[in-house]
């Protein structure tokens, strides 16, 4: 109890009593009569599959909602003759009339939509966007990621979420998403509710969702509801398809990167249904013939999906899914007698997940969890040579990960029209290996020397408790109130959080809304990474410990959302203000060899703040043969450690004063699609030396040294005071599409960097004849082309 008032400081207790006051009053909002609750579920008529994020609407109350992740919602509406109109940006709209005094289950259809949207639609979708409390939360249908231009022939949904308002993408090809000036360790990646914790292949070049799989995908950016937690700056939630319930169906495709394939279909029609879905890279087998009889080298990614559901009765429904993806690199060097050099560099992500929904009533939705995760790094060395006709054999190993078994519990309980109420539980079990490394030196069969980190493995468990209210006072104002409470358990110290959560919404009129936000989070896990912006090995997942406190964050938001041109547009204005704390980075001079060889990770960190704020302009056309946005942001996002840059404040890495973003799609007609994006953005912070000066060296140091005696180090700049040149880059695609039977051909081409734009990811310091420094960029990603091919039925 000591920690929990520790915690609750003079600023969020005004906040946590209006809560705790309001749940009091709880008993008394529910007793209203003359209602009835319509519930069910919404589905694909072609495919059977649950569609998430259907609007419904029913203008003459004035009342709304959307599907859940389960494709799930629930409406308490006046009983009386009721007209509902049901959409959503992928489906032909439906409009349901019916009359009851009863509550009623009603499961709807709906009909993919091939050709541009009808104006029915878009106003349904329009006003459901209007009346959320929901702020800074995007959600992305699978076709948008489709329509627009790959990679090297390879869709990514990470890529897509780079171009939206307040995401920042790392360095040039990087997938790596910084959301609001937070850290890629601050981004809560959900794969049907599974944590991932390191989504990327090709050393972030990729992400590792293949979009072949994927359903809905939702980002959010602040204004958090209580059941999300863990993570200061973001949430990825992805759900993956079920599986055709109504046919057998399938798609393939080959690009100059990779090929896939996905099989789908019933088990039994209507009851049950599978999904497989599968991806590979082939650079190693394209180059492996051209490589000498001696040699071997190379690399390749992979992943899998797969998924089954089973519809029990129409109240119970059980999923089970997975996913695996790895990385592989790879060397050998055969010489004579014998002697060869063997590395190796693998990682790998594995997730597996249970779930079950059950339906009490019309009014109840639970959802029943448990699930697995595991993130693996395995780096592997053999270097063999003979001397006088013995083997000398030296091995090493490192290896570094995380794993996590957590369970869930969720509850939906609408009690009547102005209430609507989510609460649950939780648990998590996680496992760290924060860098183990062992080599070995062997003479014959003798070892004659080893060496072993100590034992760096770290359990810890986190528990959290939600509740939240989306609560309707009146046809204009809507609030969402709730409380998210969570505790974690490591070495014999216990941390404890209770963070609340509060989003407004104010209608002014039928087009235009006003929001506003406050989340307090907390996040017990950390990565310490380089400052190279890539996905590494050297990247290392560490725990909050006794030494090393948990990251905590504060935000508040506020914006309009308004409807143009009677809902075929709409624009979006948000501005944010975050505050962070216990962030951590490498000391000066440190990095994560000195964690590997020497001393723990904890006494090479220090601990620091940081400060994020801005605003954002989202302007979207989500119907018509035309569609796409343009995004704006103009932000701040600086980052104060005592030990580092004197302790002063400096700029984040990744702070850009301005980022902008262009994205088009066009369909010609059935057959012809094409699609552009355009980005801009403000160089990043880097630092450069601004002279050297010359010392006397000591021996350990002759690596350094001129023959001389003599070492040049370079003086620094302060911490990220110069900045790269502007970045900005233009993508495009073209989309071919025919018939063949029942077989759709789709032959894709494009270009990543048309225009061959030479953006730097980094600065090279030399120096001229005379000593002086000289500063040259250093770019890798010139215009590259792609082309593919896929077949689907």
């Amino acid at each position: 109890m000591g920690q929990v008032l520790k915690w609750i400081n003079m600023s969020k207790i005004p906040i946590v009593l209006v809560i705790i006051g309001y749940g009091l009053c709880l008993p008394v909002a529910f007793a209203q009569e003359g209602t009835i609750t319509v519930s069910g579920t919404v589905t694909d008529s072609e495919t059977g599959e649950l569609v998430v994020g259907a609007a419904l609407y029913v203008a003459a109350q004035n009342v709304g909602g959307t599907t859940n992740q389960y494709g799930y919602y629930s409406l308490t509406l006046l009983g009386d003759s009721v007209r509902m109109v049901v959409s959503h940006v992928a489906y032909t709209p439906q409009i349901l009339t019916y009359s009851s005094q009863e509550d009623l289950v009603l499961d709807i259809s709906l009909v993919p939509s091939t050709l541009a949207l009808e104006e029915l639609e878009v106003t349904a979708t329009a006003e459901s966007s209007l009346q959320t409390t929901q702020m800074s939360a995007i959600s992305i249908p699978v076709k948008d990621v489709e329509n627009l231009p790959s990679i090297l022939g390879e869709t990514d949904v990470l890529r897509i979420i780079q171009l939206l308002p307040g995401v920042q993408s790392g360095v040039e090809g990087s997938t790596g998403l910084y959301v609001r000036g937070g850290g890629p360790d601050q981004n809560l990646y959900l794969l049907d509710g599974t944590q991932v914790y390191n989504p990327s292949h090709l050393f972030g070049f990729l992400g590792t969702f293949n979009s072949d799989a994927i359903k809905d995908v939702r980002l959010l950016k602040g204004g958090f509801p209580a059941r999300y937690g863990g993570r200061l700056s973001s949430v990825i939630d992805l759900t993956m398809k079920e599986g055709n319930m109504k046919r057998f169906a399938g798609t393939g495709s080959i690009g100059f990167l990779a090929s896939r394939v996905t099989l789908e279909g019933p088990i039994k029609r209507d009851r049950a249904s599978f999904l497989v879905s599968a991806r590979r890279s082939y650079a190693d087998l394209l180059i492996r013939p051209f490589l000498p009889d001696d040699e071997d080298f190379g690399y390749y990614f992979s992943d899998l999906n797969v998924k089954t559901n089973v519809v029990i009765n129409p109240k119970n429904r059980i999923y089970l899914s997975g996913y695996w993806g790895a990385d592989r690199l790879h060397s050998q060097y055969e010489y004579s007698l014998g002697d060869e050099d063997r590395e190796s560099l693998n990682w790998s992500n594995l997730t597996a997940t249970a779930r079950w929904n059950h339906i009490f009533g019309a009014r109840l939705f639970s959802n029943i969890l448990v699930g697995y995760t595991n993130y693996a790094l395995l780096v592997q060395g053999k270097y063999r040579y003979t001397s006088n006709n013995v083997a000398n054999i030296w091995e090493d190993r490192y290896e570094s990960g995380i794993q996590d078994l957590h369970a869930r519990v969720d509850l939906e309980f609408i009690p009547n029209a102005s209430h609507s109420l989510r609460f649950g539980v939780g648990a998590q079990q996680h496992s760290f290996l924060t860098g183990a490394y062992e080599e070995i030196y062997r003479v014959g069969n003798t070892i004659t020397d080893s060496t072993a980190s100590p034992n760096r493995r770290t359990n810890g468990s986190e528990f959290q408790a939600y509740f939240e209210d989306d609560w309707r006072l009146s046809s204009r104002i809507r609030l969402n109130l709730g409380v998210h409470a969570s505790s974690f358990l490591i070495e014999e110290r216990t941390y404890v959080s209770v963070e609340p959560r509060v989003s407004a919404l104010w209608n002014l009129n039928s087009r235009t809304s006003v929001k506003a936000s406050f989340a307090y989070m907390q996040q017990y896990i950390h990565l310490l990474a380089t400052t190279s912006g890539l996905s590494l090995p050297t990247d290392l997942w560490v725990p909050a410990t006794a030494k090393v406190k948990p990251q905590r964050s504060w935000q508040v938001a506020g914006g309009v959302v308004r409807t143009l041109f009677d809902g075929m547009f709409e624009l979006s204005v948000e501005g944010y203000f975050k505050k962070m704390s216990n962030l951590i980075e490498y000391e000066e001079g440190a990095d994560y060899f000195d964690t590997v060889f020497g001393g723990t990770w904890e006494d090479r960190v220090e601990a620091g703040r940081g400060l994020a704020y801005g605003g954002e302009i989202f302007f979207q056309k989500k119907s018509g043969r035309t569609t796409g946005w343009v995004g704006y942001t103009l932000s701040w996002s600086r980052r104060k450690f005592d030990k580092i840059n004197n302790g002063r404040w400096f700029p984040y890495r990744y702070d850009r004063r301005h980022d902008a973003s262009v994205v088009i799609s066009h369909e010609i007609n059935p057959r012809f699609d094409i699609s552009a994006t355009w980005v801009y953005g403000t160089g990043q912070a880097v630092t450069l030396p601004v002279g050297y000066m010359v010392s006397a060296s000591h021996l350990w140091d002759s690596i350094y040294s001129s023959r001389f005696g003599l070492s040049e180090f370079d003086i620094q700049s302060s911490r990220n005071g110069a900045r790269l040149p502007a970045y900005h880059r233009l993508d495009i695609g073209l989309r071919r599409h025919r018939m063949l039977g029942r077989v759709k051909r789709t032959l894709s081409i494009g270009a990543y960097n048309t225009y061959s734009r030479r953006n730097a990811i980094s600065i090279i310091t030399e120096r001229d004849g005379d000593g002086d420094l000289i500063f040259k960029k250093f770019s890798i990603l010139p215009i590259l082309p792609s082309i593919s091919y896929q077949l689907s039925f």
